[in-house]
């Protein structure tokens, strides 16, 4: 490759943009030892570039942290990047409310080497909005985690629902139950909002995942995991109440009236999961011939699970279990049909990135690729997403934590861009020499 090293700061109103090239790393699969460098083959080497992309800035003594969205590459090889960022503030972040947020978009003209924050939308294709054909826009989502006074704990367990508490300091709760459509004939300009979730079964608990995409046929899916009020479990030191959940299913939504009425299929059934919680988050691959593969976590470092349909998400293959242990096992064909799927390590140390390709849809996967090894800090190491250039190398991007020169744990989005064929460190085995004499004299 003959990568030069360099090193550019830019900086931006309370954030450092720190992008660092090194220089490759050669790898040789494990394998297929060598004797010597001399000997090694040009066609068993790999390369790897590591790139820091964001670190994080301090506010008033503490970091700020981010949630870095799924990188995308253009036509043009630019990459593109969505950040989710949240100011230090005395309530914490949680999942039901975040105090102080806002978005940005980064973008590398370079192959990931560089990176600045610009105004410009975009090209990715939207997650859950699209054009019909006759020009309806139509977006689905959900209100995410509702938020309510403690006192209205009994009311809402009462209804059916898993109710999230927040604690005392906090003095909240919180559900997440609705989907809901929302349309515009008039190129956005106004709206008219329906509540699909009362066209579907029950959910004590309901996540909308998406994306929502319309299929060669015109039929319309969309990915969502739940349970019903009978699946909840019951914490007995509060009741039900609190983080313990029920047993979660994934489903697909679909549509085959252009939105006008939705029914829910179980893609994947909770009770084949080694978790009491059953599946949760979806990762998909969705084709506009009707071939989706699906990629599902089940827990932090428990074995993720895949399922696939050819029929546009009316029936399912059964869910099998693959030798990928992640939180977030991020699926992306490839040029050639195949698949790989980046992820993160957080079970055991080393904590890092890695990353296995399949080219029959999760019922077989290549060795382990290992992209980074040297995150000291499991937690908040999420969200490893790879995308391909032209030229058929690929990029991966994640976030993670890591210690500062002050000891301090600081946030940090980083990126490598590397060649298919890269397995690892450059560990090559080398012929062991004769033990010299300690004296040099006859």
């Amino acid at each position: 490759m003959g990568e030069p090293k360099l090193m550019k700061r830019h900086k931006v109103t309370g954030w450092v943009l720190l992008a660092c090239v090194l220089v490759p790393a050669v790898s040789v699969k494990a394998a297929e030892p060598i004797k010597s460098i001399k000997t090694a083959k040009p066609a068993s080497r790999g390369w790897k570039i590591e790139v820091d992309i964001l670190h994080g800035a301090t506010y008033a003594g503490k970091y700020g942290s981010f949630s870095k969205g799924h990188v995308h590459v253009d036509r043009n090889d630019q990459l593109w990047l969505p950040i989710q960022v949240y100011f230090p503030d005395d309530e914490a972040n949680t999942d039901a409310y975040a105090p102080r947020a806002s978005t940005v978009v980064m973008i590398s003209e370079d192959r990931g080497r560089s990176w600045k924050i610009t105004g410009d939308k975009s090209p990715a294709l939207a997650r859950n909005r699209m054009t019909l054909p006759g020009g309806v826009i139509m977006e689905m989502g959900t209100s995410g985690w509702i938020r309510y006074p403690r006192t209205e704990i009994a009311r809402l367990q009462k209804q059916g629902y898993h109710v999230w508490d927040l604690g005392a300091k906090n003095d909240y709760c919180a559900i997440i139950h609705d989907l809901w459509q929302k349309t515009s004939r008039d190129g956005g300009k106004t709206w008219t909002k329906r509540a699909l979730h009362k066209q579907l079964p029950f959910f004590a608990h309901f996540v909308a995942r998406g994306p929502l995409r319309r299929l060669d046929d015109g039929s319309l899916v969309f990915l969502a995991y739940g349970y019903g009020k009978d699946e909840r479990s019951v914490d007995p030191k509060t009741g039900g109440v609190g983080l313990s959940l029920g047993r979660s299913h994934v489903y697909c939504v679909r549509s085959e009236d252009s939105g006008k009425t939705f029914q829910a299929v179980r893609a994947a059934d909770g009770k084949l999961s080694p978790l009491a919680t059953g599946f949760s988050e979806t990762f998909p691959v969705i084709e506009s011939d009707g071939r989706i593969f699906l990629m599902i976590r089940t827990g932090l470092a428990s074995p993720a699970y895949s399922c696939a349909s050819v029929d546009g998400g009316r029936s399912w293959s059964p869910v099998v279990k693959t030798p990928i242990h992640a939180k977030h096992p991020l699926p992306w064909k490839l040029k050639d049909g195949s698949i790989v799927c980046s992820y993160q390590r957080r079970g055991a140390v080393p904590y890092g990135v890695r990353a296995r390709f399949t080219r029959d849809l999760g019922k077989s996967w290549s060795e382990e690729v290992v992209l980074r090894d040297d995150v000291p800090i499991s937690n908040a190491l999420a969200e490893a997403n790879t995308v391909q250039f032209s030229d058929g190398t690929l990029f991966t991007a994640f976030q993670g934590v890591k210690f500062d020169d002050r000891g301090r744990v600081q946030p940090f989005i980083a990126g490598c861009h590397w060649s298919r064929n890269f397995r690892g460190p450059f560990t090559p085995t080398l012929p062991v020499p004769p033990r010299q004499k300690k004296i040099n004299s006859k």
